[in-house]
């Protein structure tokens, strides 16, 4: 679902490495002299080698894959490739004094300057993915793996991915191809989480070839990232990028490709967006939770379990607008539902109370969502946070609309969501949105929606 790397965050860090190489020659000088610099003459004096030293070494760490994405590098091919990216910089940088015939330079100086540079750098680079092997280690920050292939390769994805790899991958499941059929296939797909699908294929031909084509439209049909280690057909390859995992070549097949600079400024107007309605909740709180109490009894707020990226479950919460036993009254109410597909909803339920009409026409019965905006459950806008009832009932092709957060509001809320009587028509808006994302379209949906609130429709 997401681009491998982040142009952000990857620029982010050349930049506070920068500023690092820098501190370590000011250190340097304060070693060496015993003393700060008098003036900007003396500093430059000295420090010429450091605009020849940085770039050179800020290069040579980009062209070994030091500000790609960390997670399929090890700490041993991460020192290795810091250790190499670092000796060569150094010999250039030697050969410049020497040919500079700079006799008045300090080498003393140099020596600390280098010494101090790696030590910043081994620190900051190993202790990150130190700090995040750790995190990974409790069960964080994972990506759910499903295995599929045969032969050595698999085997060898079996033993990276082991338990406490630091890769943040957790094996989900392991599939045979040649043993399993695309049906069994599409309910591992549906019944397990599952974020990435390694094809580890071996190379056969003729009555021995193995075709994974119908196996990867599964996995773009759930809106699941596929990653193939070998053998795949040219026509898959509209939407690519190429990876690896340690010394392995990967092809990455995304059916959406989400730029995750752009995702990372949708985080950050979630969390200000939830703080923002978790203070008009605060506020409304008192008379709303009276209200609800004077009305019926039972809890101020509704919980219930939903269904979000990938399948996870989480607790989706709401001001209860309904009768306390309202669940196990759905049940006599089924044969009314107005919807055709795997979604419940009659004109003038019963189960709803009088207060709970008001909540649900002024859309404040959802205004508990931005506590599960502010935990990373959903966002102000995705898809419709499906119940578990109504994913049993979804086919393969439904499952594409959990391959992102759901949200408070969405494509299908700001389109007339009480004349849609549809099931496919609700996901195939909701894959529109998937398709069509871009920050700006969260926003224009943001104002359609104050838009549909203030119009009472």
């Amino acid at each position: 679902m997401l681009k491998e790397h982040s142009t952000i965050v990857r620029r982010s860090v050349i930049l506070i490495d920068t500023g690092l190489l820098a501190a370590s020659f000011f250190l340097a000088f304060v070693i060496r002299f015993q003393r700060l610099p008098e003036n900007l003459d003396e500093l430059w004096e000295y420090g010429w080698v450091v605009l020849l030293f940085i770039p050179i070494f800020l290069f040579n760490l980009y062209r070994a894959q030091l500000y790609h994405k960390l997670r399929y590098l090890s700490f041993k091919l991460t020192l290795e490739r810091l250790t190499l990216a670092f000796i060569t910089t150094t010999a250039i940088a030697a050969a410049a004094l020497f040919l500079s015939h700079a006799t008045g330079y300090s080498r003393l100086l140099f020596i600390y300057f280098a010494g101090i540079s790696i030590f910043f750098t081994l620190v900051t680079k190993l202790g990150g993915k130190y700090i995040l092997n750790k995190i990974r280690e409790r069960g964080l920050n994972y990506r759910g793996t499903l295995l599929v292939g045969q032969g050595p390769k698999l085997e060898q994805l079996k033993n990276i991915f082991r338990p406490g790899n630091p890769y943040g991958v957790k094996i989900a499941d392991i599939v045979d191809i040649c043993q399993e059929t695309t049906i069994q296939f599409s309910k591992r797909l549906t019944d397990t989480i599952i974020d990435d699908v390694y094809f580890a294929i071996p190379r056969k031909t003729g009555k021995n070839a193995i075709t994974i084509d119908p196996f990867l439209e599964q996995v773009e049909a759930s809106g699941k990232t596929s990653k193939i280690i070998l053998n795949i057909s040219d026509n898959r390859l509209s939407k690519c990028e190429f990876a690896r995992l340690e010394n392995i070549p990967l092809v990455v097949l995304h059916p959406v490709t989400i730029d995750p600079d752009q995702l990372l400024a949708k985080r950050l107007i979630d969390i200000a967006g939830a703080l923002a309605g978790l203070t008009v909740t605060l506020i409304l709180l008192p008379f709303i939770g009276l209200a609800i109490k004077l009305d019926s009894p039972g809890s101020i707020f509704f919980k219930q379990t939903r269904v979000g990226q990938n399948g996870r479950r989480f607790q989706l919460y709401k001001f209860r607008s309904m009768s306390q036993d309202a669940e196990t009254r759905k049940a006599k109410l089924l044969k009314n539902n107005e919807l055709n597909g795997a979604v419940f909803k009659i004109t003038n339920d019963p189960r709803i109370t009088r207060i709970g009409k008001f909540l649900r026409s002024t859309s404040m019965d959802e205004l508990p969502q931005f506590w599960n905006v502010l935990i990373g459950d959903m966002s102000l806008v995705g898809t419709r946070p499906p119940t578990l009832d109504e994913v049993r009932r979804y086919g393969l092709e439904h499952y594409r609309r959990l391959s992102i957060k759901p949200g408070i509001t969405g494509l299908w809320q700001t389109s007339g969501r009480n004349k849609i009587t549809d099931f496919d028509e609700i996901v195939k808006l909701d894959t529109q949105y998937i398709d069509q994302w871009s920050l700006g379209f969260d926003i224009r949906i943001l104002c359609r929606t104050f838009m549909v609130l203030f119009s009472g429709k």
